[in-house]
């Protein structure tokens, strides 16, 4: 039995995704099942099309050293599979890539970047935020002795932004890239991935707070 369409893309997504820690193939089906469940409930009625998208949206990753700029990249390799395979019209196509090259970005666009860029996000919090926090900035201390939540803690969305254009980091410690990830909830769009994520985000502020106490002593 041939393989369907999101079958043949995932192989494809597997086969040209890096291993890079927090955005392995693991990380982009779970990114999937969000952008899926965010379709659902949002009325987006083309679920392969969501499906494709979240699975190619890192293939980017494979063919540049700097995460800036995997967007376009991944964009161009999208069109030119997709286009090469006939698996959906131009006007499609350039739908998905769109959504992909601007993924990463603070721009605004179409309902499906809405819905991928969320989903994106919403794996970037809760337990599995915090996990990709610490494995992707490992070779980062902790936090500041003296400063457990961070000089980030409670940082919005555009500081954060500020702080990346003018330093290139977000902070020199694993707490602040959590805080970080916690301002996502900010540049959410949708109200379902809004709602979702509530919960993920008082976890992780839970999870800092916690944190503190036990370091202080209570």
């Amino acid at each position: 039995m041939p393989k369907s369409r999101v079958e043949q893309v995932e192989d494809y997504a597997r086969e040209t995704l890096t291993k890079e820690v927090a955005h392995d193939f693991k990380h982009v089906d779970r990114v999937r099942n969000w952008a899926l469940q965010i379709a659902r409930e949002e009325g987006y009625e083309n679920k392969e099309v969501v499906e494709v998208t979240a699975l190619l949206h890192d293939i980017g990753l494979a063919n540049t050293e700097k995460r800036k700029g995997h967007g376009e990249i991944g964009a161009e390799m999208a069109a030119k599979y997709l286009r090469e395979n006939r698996f959906f019209p131009d006007e499609t196509i350039d739908e998905i890539a769109e959504a992909i090259r601007y993924h990463s970005s603070l721009k605004d666009g179409g309902e499906l970047l809405a819905i991928l860029k969320d989903a994106d996000m919403l794996d970037a919090l809760g337990a599995m935020g915090i996990m990709r926090a610490f494995t992707s900035k490992s070779w980062k201390p902790e936090y500041e002795e003296g400063s457990v939540k961070g000089a980030t803690w409670g940082f919005p969305a555009r500081a954060f932004s500020e702080r990346i254009d003018n330093e290139g980091e977000v902070g020199d410690y694993i707490i602040d890239q959590v805080n970080f990830q916690i301002s996502y909830y900010e540049n959410l769009k949708t109200e379902t991935a809004k709602r979702l994520a509530k919960p993920l985000v008082k976890f992780m502020k839970d999870y800092v707070l916690q944190l503190e106490g036990e370091v202080e002593g209570g």
